[in-house]
């Protein structure tokens, strides 16, 4: 799958998901959730995951699927029937975006994730340990200074499986 997220200056930013059938899913992005995106490209890849949000996409979903309320999406996009690493991206992807938004990593980020998880019952991810956790920090943290250097009308390619 190819991901290509278009950086517009005066209107919204661009999604652009090039699945491996060559098919696409594409949607205007409401400010500020290209760095959640991002986060999901860098959780996904790191981890392997490929039953996530850009997994899904990559099945023949659509963007805009996720964006209609719970309730109204598509029976294998509602929660209860998502695979529990889509769920755990998540929680990934949340706790990122915060420990971020606060310019710190956070030393508990691995115990608020188990908490979390436990108090949701959903397992905790195998393979997520400090290690995982810190690919994803230098990945994402790349991908936010990149995704800041683009000029209006550029874009980042991202490849992903």
């Amino acid at each position: 799958m190819i991901i290509q997220l278009k950086k517009r200056i005066s209107k919204p930013s661009i999604l652009t998901c090039i699945r491996d059938d060559q098919s696409t899913t594409w949607s205007k992005l409401h400010k500020g959730i290209e760095t959640h995106d991002l986060a999901h490209y860098a959780v996904e890849k790191v981890m392997g995951f490929t039953n996530a949000f850009y997994g899904i996409l990559n099945k023949g979903y659509d963007i805009t699927d996720f964006e209609l309320p719970k309730g109204k999406r598509p029976e294998p996009l509602q929660p209860k029937n998502l695979d529990a690493s889509a769920i755990q991206t998540e929680h990934i992807v949340n706790l990122l975006l915060v420990e971020f938004s606060n310019s710190g990593e956070d030393s508990a980020f691995i115990d608020s994730l188990k908490s979390i998880l436990a108090e949701n019952n959903i397992p905790f991810p195998k393979g997520f340990d400090m290690s995982k956790l810190d690919e994803i920090r230098q990945l994402y943290s790349e991908l936010l200074f990149a995704w800041g250097s683009l000029g209006d009308n550029e874009h980042l390619e991202l490849s992903l499986f």
